[in-house]
């Protein structure tokens, strides 16, 4: 009935040791230990104009013992996404709901996506704000742990804003078994980072894709240009 719930959990032990060999090596003795469980559920319900709204709840914790990097972190997150004819919105947030040190982190995301038509033809549109350490969520809870890129209450990362979008238009060619969609895109931070992006993909088939595109990027101190060329087959 539109109820989906992950749930992931692992636990390890490590012990290692290296003897004595009387020269410049000293006998080492080392026990680690690490606990992870992370957990997310979310529900769909069926609207009247046949759109779909889908509210969604993470809870993620770790633990590290034994001898070196030690601690336990807690971390909460949550969502609600709106789709309805071809056009979704969602927002999302997290926190660090708990940790063993002087840690504050925390951040909120959003999106609006409007999907172009039948076989990618048409209008596209995507715009994605997001405020504080919005990206690492429980991935990085899983994979790094609470400490890598945590941040203090003073650090900037709380207050760092970003602001993506990008807008494209699919046209169909070659008897309408190709298309090319011409799009143009940019980012902006608070922090004065500015990127700029113009070019166009094509795709000849499900199998063969070519993307060319130019980049433009202004740093507080630098500036930047690029092209870039993707080419992607599939058989």
């Amino acid at each position: 009935d539109g109820l989906a719930l992950a749930l992931k959990g692992s636990g390890e032990a490590t012990r290692y040791s290296v003897d004595d060999n009387g020269l410049a090596l000293a006998e080492v003795s080392v026990k680690t230990q690490r606990l992870r469980l992370a957990a997310e559920g979310s529900r769909t319900w069926a609207l009247a104009d046949g759109g779909t709204l889908t509210p969604s709840l993470e809870v993620g914790a770790r633990w590290d013992g034994g001898d070196g990097e030690t601690g336990a972190g807690v971390e909460l997150g949550g969502g609600l996404e709106w789709v309805s004819d071809g056009l979704s919105v969602e927002a999302r947030g997290r926190m660090l709901a708990a940790h063993e040190g002087d840690v504050e982190e925390w951040g909120v995301s959003g999106s609006a996506r409007l999907s172009p038509g039948s076989g990618g033809r048409g209008l596209s549109f995507t715009l994605s704000p997001r405020w504080g350490a919005s990206e690492s969520g429980l991935a990085r809870l899983w994979d790094e742990g609470m400490t890598g890129g945590a941040s203090s209450g003073d650090d900037a990362d709380t207050d760092a804003a970003r602001l993506e979008a990008e807008v494209g238009y699919g046209i169909g060619f070659w008897e309408r078994s190709g298309l090319a969609t011409p799009h143009a895109g940019l980012g902006y931070g608070n922090d004065g980072a500015r990127h700029w992006r113009l070019g166009t993909r094509f795709a000849f088939g499900p199998d063969v894709a070519v993307g060319l595109q130019a980049e433009r990027k202004e740093g507080a101190a630098d500036l930047e240009h690029g092209a870039r060329l993707d080419l992607r087959l599939r058989w």
